[in-house]
């Protein structure tokens, strides 16, 4: 019996690297953005309002409104989605892709445990 366990754990597939994968992106882009993601490999994904705080702008001159420039923030959206690392990098290529010189911020973080 100890070695038939033992047989079945040698067996066991490793587990796919899971990653979160948060992209930042004016509300301008929120519909086409829903529109592409529920078209993509990840399941399910989040949303939210989100304000994005920032003194310095990049390289990127981005037209800030006279409120935003006081305020130093813009409305931005939030999406949040759960995949495997190779997936969410595949997903990012194709949005890079698909929104050239867009204002779309992402990070894409390794998952530990879920």
């Amino acid at each position: 019996m100890t070695q038939e366990f033992n047989l079945q754990n040698t067996t066991e597939q490793q587990p796919v690297a899971q990653g979160l994968l948060m992209l930042i992106v004016p509300p301008s882009l929120e519909e086409m953005l829903v529109d592409e993601l529920l078209q993509s490999v990840v399941s399910g994904f989040t949303s939210s309002k989100v304000n994005g705080h920032s003194t310095v702008h990049g390289d990127a001159e981005m037209d800030l409104s006279i409120v935003e420039q006081v305020t130093g923030r813009q409305q931005r959206v939030q999406f949040m989605m759960h995949a495997s690392v190779a997936d969410l990098k595949n997903l990012v290529l194709t949005l890079k892709a698909r929104f050239k010189a867009k204002d779309i911020h992402y990070i894409l973080l390794p998952i530990l445990e879920c």
